[in-house]
């Protein structure tokens, strides 16, 4: 066996390991697989915002949130939030997190009553990343 660290991972053995985890904790926990997320914003059919993550059971994760530069300011983001928190409520989740930089969007889920639940400071040094929750309506 070789251990061999790689700044360019092939993206299928990335895939790899997360299809693996997944497979195993879809068997431990006997709550069916995670379902991907993702609702788009398209201007000419290129994206110029968007929000993805997965729900797995009753719980949904928000991992990636971005807004076009140009667009920002104008609720797009919430709307987008929204129609997220909308769909995994949907799909029968009672909850739902998000990863996010101290520095990016700690205002916009607190305006979106998220409830700060996790921090780690100084990751990376200068800022703390934080871990929020909301508790979603049926």
């Amino acid at each position: 066996m070789e251990y061999q660290a790689e700044d360019d991972p092939d993206p299928l053995d990335i895939e790899f390991l997360e299809t693996q985890i997944r497979r195993e904790a879809s068997a431990a926990m006997g709550l069916g697989d995670e379902v991907e997320l993702a609702i788009f914003v398209r201007d000419a059919g290129k994206v110029v915002a968007g929000i993805s993550g997965w729900t797995w059971g009753d719980c949904c994760e928000l991992q990636s949130l971005w807004v076009q530069p140009s667009l920002r300011g104008r609720g797009l983001a919430t709307r987008l939030i929204a129609a997220a928190e909308t769909e995994a409520a949907a799909r029968g989740c009672s909850q739902t997190v998000h990863f996010t930089y101290d520095f990016q969007a700690r205002g916009l889920y607190e305006r979106n009553s998220y409830e700060l639940v996790g921090r780690v400071e100084n990751f990376p040094s200068g800022t703390d990343v934080l871990w929020y929750r909301k508790l979603l309506s049926p």
